[in-house]
């Protein structure tokens, strides 16, 4: 029984090893004529050639309709840079204690004129009595006289720690912020730092940045936080410089409800129209990847026969915007691909191929 068991084995083996063969023979012209019609459809379809060594796709109309490809004019644009800095929110404690002691100032300068308003209408009373004959005594006459140069001295050191104060003011906030501790009718923004509704934030802008004026605004949010975006408006020159030493510093008035004093914010700001740069933009869907770089195809010129030639260029993804990158250095009459720009990459990459086959 094993042995008739191990024959019937042999002759299976006999049997695959048979057909085997008479597959690779019978299938071996099968395969050198594919192989061969494969080659002449690639040496066909090449529509790649090089220039100065740029690769150059040239596709007829009739291609590039069935094969989906589609051009568009660049669009020009003026990109109003983005600036990105940061700040901190400052306290304004000395701010408020100069406002608290102008009024006082303020309160007792008031009440010595009033009180010298009335003594000087009695010393010229008590003169007068006094001239005609002697109605009241010299001493009396004196005594009023020394009310009078007592009120006349505390107006004189009043107006004189006012006006000291208005100084320090002056040089510790600038001329702006020292109308908070100085006047009473303030825009809204500015009152609002002593009811502590707003804050004060100081705020780094680049030197090469144009200085704010009045009513611009940032957006700030704190740092490492995904806080929505705060709106805050702008003040004045601050009168300090960051402790970095960056840039030049501004201050801007916020709504207090998310800040507190000492917190560090990021800064977002749009440059000023003067800061803007020409350029165009490439949109979104004619840029293709390759090595980690973007490129786009650009239609360049045609060819005797009437095909559109197109070259693959290096753009800059650093400046995004809504429809696709910022870019500079591409003339404004340029013409990119926007639907196929893949196909022609492919395109490129096989004429590399069969080059790299023939060496």
């Amino acid at each position: 029984m094993n042995k008739k068991i191990a024959i019937i084995i042999g002759l299976q083996a006999i049997l695959i090893v048979t057909l085997f063969w008479m597959l690779v023979f019978y299938g071996k012209d099968e395969f050198e004529n594919f192989r061969t019609e494969q080659e002449e459809e690639i040496e066909g379809l090449n529509r790649v050639n090089e220039k100065e060594g740029v690769s150059i796709v040239s596709l007829s109309p009739a291609v590039q309709k069935n094969s989906g490809i589609s051009t568009a004019k660049v669009n020009p644009a003026l990109f109003k840079g983005e600036i990105k800095s940061f700040g901190n929110v400052v306290s304004i404690d000395s701010l408020i204690e100069a406002k608290t002691k102008f009024l006082s100032l303020k309160t007792d300068l008031e009440s010595a004129r009033a009180s010298n308003a009335q003594n000087l209408k009695q010393y010229q009373r008590l003169k007068l009595l006094n001239t005609d004959d002697k109605n009241v005594s010299d001493h009396a006459v004196q005594e009023a006289l020394s009310l009078v140069n007592a009120d006349e001295a505390k107006i004189t050191s009043s107006e004189l720690q006012i006006k000291n104060l208005q100084t320090s003011m002056k040089l510790q906030w600038g001329d702006a912020l020292a109308k908070v501790a100085l006047n009473d009718n303030l825009p809204t923004h500015l009152g609002n730092l002593l009811n502590r509704k707003n804050v004060l934030v100081q705020i780094n802008l680049p030197l090469s940045t144009l200085s704010p004026k009045a009513g611009d605004t940032v957006s700030i949010t704190p740092l490492n936080e995904s806080a929505k975006p705060i709106k805050a408006i702008y003040v004045s020159p601050a009168a300090q410089a960051d402790s970095n030493g960056f840039g030049k510093t501004f201050y801007y008035s916020a709504p207090a409800e998310l800040l507190r004093i000492g917190m560090r914010v990021n800064v977002e700001a749009v440059a000023a129209a003067s800061e803007s740069t020409n350029g165009i933009i490439i949109p979104s869907n004619a840029v293709v990847w390759y090595a980690g770089k973007p490129w786009a195809y650009f239609k360049q010129g045609h060819t005797k026969e009437g095909q559109d030639q197109f070259v693959r260029k290096p753009i800059s993804a650093d400046t995004e915007v809504d429809t696709g990158w910022f870019n500079q250095g591409i003339s404004a009459d340029s013409e990119v691909v926007i639907s196929g720009a893949q196909l022609l990459l492919s395109e490129e990459f096989k004429y590399q191929i069969k080059n790299e086959n023939e060496d």
